[in-house]
């Protein structure tokens, strides 16, 4: 079996990737960057398993090429610009080039080559404003209302890969995304939402004090890991009842704080703290507590199982020290 991964040298790619290698599993790795240091000298571990090919995923006659003479199996497509306020005022085009057109490229070029199934890599900001309305989200009767370029475009492509399913009678199945926690987030150059635990672990590796909001945000984050292990389930299952699967914790890993802690235990020289009132904290992130996506599908039909905050706490915490640069 090959699988093609895109966005491969990115946060959910590489943590897809290094599964996939670990299993002993062909990867194409499609993507338009550089591979970091640490990233190379991962792959490096697995030999001619990982076939390295850059592609621009907004040009068709790339994907194209990058297929042919492949025996490509399965996709996981993970690419996207994940725009923040800023980009999305200054360059709309990125998003939709990206997040759209390049997933009708993909779309095209696997439908083309006979790959078995393709899974498409949503997020949860597709739900919009009912993340923080709701007492929980489910796939078909929770409300679809996003607010972000990121969120429409995800959204939009969302809908063509199910459209195209049904009409191309193609296998694609859809995951949305909760918020991730683990290795392999850095500054990739379209990824502008540095994650909360990323930014504590960077101060904490530099011995520096974090200032943090005064509201303790609380989320359904998922460990990185268990994101990849729940898309390989997707993408080797025999069969899937549904086009569309939440892919999330399934419930609160709790305040921030706990992350500090863990990280204040291995990094003595990192300190953390509450911003005083009018101080403006160190780390950015949403002041707004979320609620739950509903992963019932995941678990009752493929046994997915998440591992709880303290267990993804002890593997970041390995990772971080085994994997010197990776998050500079």
């Amino acid at each position: 079996m090959k699988v093609l991964v895109t966005g491969a040298a990115g946060y959910v790619g590489m943590n897809v990737v290094e599964a996939l290698l670990a299993r002993r599993t062909e990867v194409a790795l499609l993507d338009a960057g550089e591979l970091t240091a640490p990233i190379a000298a991962a792959l490096a571990q697995h030999g001619a398993l990982a076939d390295v090919i850059p592609v621009d995923i907004r040009d068709a006659g790339e994907v194209e090429r990058a297929f042919a003479g492949r025996r490509i199996d399965g996709v996981i497509h993970c690419a996207a610009v994940t725009a923040g306020t800023e980009r999305e005022a200054r360059e709309p085009a990125s998003s939709v080039e990206v997040n759209q057109l390049g997933t009708l490229n993909l779309l095209t070029a696997a439908r083309n080559h006979g790959v078995r199934r393709f899974v498409y890599t949503s997020s949860a900001a597709v739900y919009g404003e009912s993340l923080y309305r709701l007492p929980r989200i489910y796939e078909d009767s929770s409300p679809v209302s996003p607010v972000s370029l990121y969120g429409i475009t995800k959204y939009a492509a969302e809908r063509m890969c199910v459209r195209l399913r049904e009409l191309w009678q193609f296998d694609v199945v859809c995951a949305r995304l909760g918020t991730l926690v683990g290795p392999w987030e850095r500054a990739t150059g379209v990824r502008d939402n540095f994650g909360t635990h990323s930014q504590l672990a960077r101060l904490a590796l530099r011995g520096e004090t974090a200032v943090l909001p005064q509201h303790a945000v609380r989320r359904d984050w998922i460990y990185s890991r268990d994101v990849a292990g729940g898309l390989i389930l997707l993408l080797e299952a025999e069969s899937t009842r549904h086009a569309v699967y939440n892919l999330s914790a399934g419930g609160d890993w709790g305040p921030v704080q706990k992350w500090c802690a863990r990280l204040k235990a291995a990094y003595p020289r990192f300190d953390y703290r509450i911003a005083a009132s009018g101080e403006a904290p160190n780390i950015g992130y949403t002041d707004r507590d979320r609620c739950p996506l509903d992963i019932g599908r995941m678990v009752s039909e493929f046994g997915f199982s998440p591992r709880a905050t303290d267990a993804g706490f002890d593997d970041y915490l390995d990772w971080l020290q085994s994997t010197p640069g990776a998050i500079a």
